[in-house]
């Protein structure tokens, strides 16, 4: 027999599909912050691109950036992971780094002869309602005369063979049904029931618990069905909030107990709404809501601060040095890493600049920093001409 090579593949779609997937959302996102950040682009600075008008990275940028880096050492650790068959042996070699021994999958290095292999199992799962998760938690077992190896079944991609995994549609459909017949025909299976000839091939059925075991259904279940609700609309409001308030400068420190306060306020609602549940939904559920009920509370006490004291207040500040200015009753305003660095040389030490403030609420002001870019804009377009 030919000496085969498979490698590891940690998604179950086709190559091509995965990354037009990561595509569309690469391009989603890039287009948001095109669409959200950047509305003037007759009038942008390239920095634009990449900084906010406070001279800090955008959000969204810094976010992809940590996703991709993530992502490359993911890839970097899985590629890593191969199994060799041969007419005499198997070889395994999975780094302990890669995660998969997290999933109590095999590790490390093996070299398995063949004779030594009595039993190959294969544990299709069928308590998931979702074809990727029902492939990803099945199992292929290794049982030799002193060790069992435990090995996911569809993941192996045979080096130099066509790519056997599905596409976007191939993930919906009813795993109870499919999942046998799929995992059966995966490569590494395959080449693995025909070298080992006298080894007995055999299949059992696992009805998995876990989050989607059992087909419980979220959406079937009133207070949960009320959390996610709950959970779509407060990160709704997060997102678009902070995008609107983004022209808005925090003066003094933000007090802690609102982010506390909502956090332990929905934690408690959703563990009360989810009743009934199954516990790890019911505080899976729960803790997404205390999380995102926090995140939300930042634009939530900037707009509170915005609605009680609605008209802001003309405040001269002086500059006491390039893009830092100071005042009696107000903390100092601290421009410095802004990218309109060129605006704020172009004023003299020593000048006074009006700043329109909102008044302090909850311990801190807010800076309507709106007329300050406006103005920059019109310097650096005198500047072009």
């Amino acid at each position: 027999m030919v000496k085969q090579h498979f490698r590891y593949s940690a998604s179950i779609l086709k190559t091509g599909q995965l990354l037009g997937a990561l595509g569309a959302l690469l391009t989603f996102m890039l287009g948001s912050l095109l669409l959200l950040e950047l509305p003037n682009l007759n009038d942008m600075d390239l920095t634009q691109i990449y900084k906010d008008d406070y001279g800090n990275v955008h959000f969204e940028l810094q976010i992809l950036v940590i996703v991709s880096l993530i992502g490359t050492l993911v890839a970097a650790a899985n590629r890593k992971v191969k199994v060799t068959l041969d007419n005499e042996t198997v070889s395994i070699k999975i780094p302990k780094l890669t995660g998969l021994g997290l999933m109590g999958l095999t590790t490390g290095e093996h070299r398995i002869p063949l004779h030594t292999i009595r039993k190959i199992e294969l544990t299709p799962v069928t308590g998931f309602r979702n074809m990727a998760q029902a492939i990803q938690q099945s199992r292929l077992s290794l049982v030799t005369d002193s060790k069992t190896y435990l090995l996911q079944p569809y993941n192996f991609l045979r080096l130099g063979g066509p790519d056997h995994r599905m596409g976007l549609a191939g993930t919906f459909g009813k795993p109870k049904v499919r999942v046998e017949t799929i995992i059966r025909e995966a490569p590494l299976v395959r080449a693995l029931s025909e070298a080992a000839g006298e080894a007995h091939v055999a299949t059992t059925s696992v009805d998995r618990t876990g989050p989607l075991a059992k087909h419980f259904n979220l959406l079937k279940h009133r207070g949960m069905l009320i959390e996610l609700t709950l959970l779509a609309g407060l990160g709704a409001y997060a997102l678009i909030d902070y995008l609107v308030l983004t022209n808005y400068l925090v003066l003094g420190d933000l007090p802690i107990w609102p982010f506390v306060s909502a956090g332990l306020l929905a934690g408690a609602l959703g563990i009360r709404l989810g009743r009934g549940a199954p516990g790890a939904e019911r505080l899976g559920v729960a803790a997404m809501l205390c999380l995102v009920a926090s995140a939300a509370t930042y634009p939530g006490v900037q707009r509170y601060t915005l609605i009680t004291s609605p008209e802001p207040v003309s405040v001269a500040y002086e500059m006491t040095e390039t893009a830092h200015f100071e005042h009696s009753s107000y903390p100092a305003i601290d421009q410095r890493s802004s990218n309109i660095q060129e605006y704020w040389k172009s004023l003299e030490t020593g000048t006074d600049v009006v700043f329109s403030v909102h008044d302090p609420v909850l311990g801190f002001a807010l800076v309507d920093m709106s007329p300050v870019y406006e103005k920059s804009r019109a310097f650096y377009r005198t500047q072009e001409q």
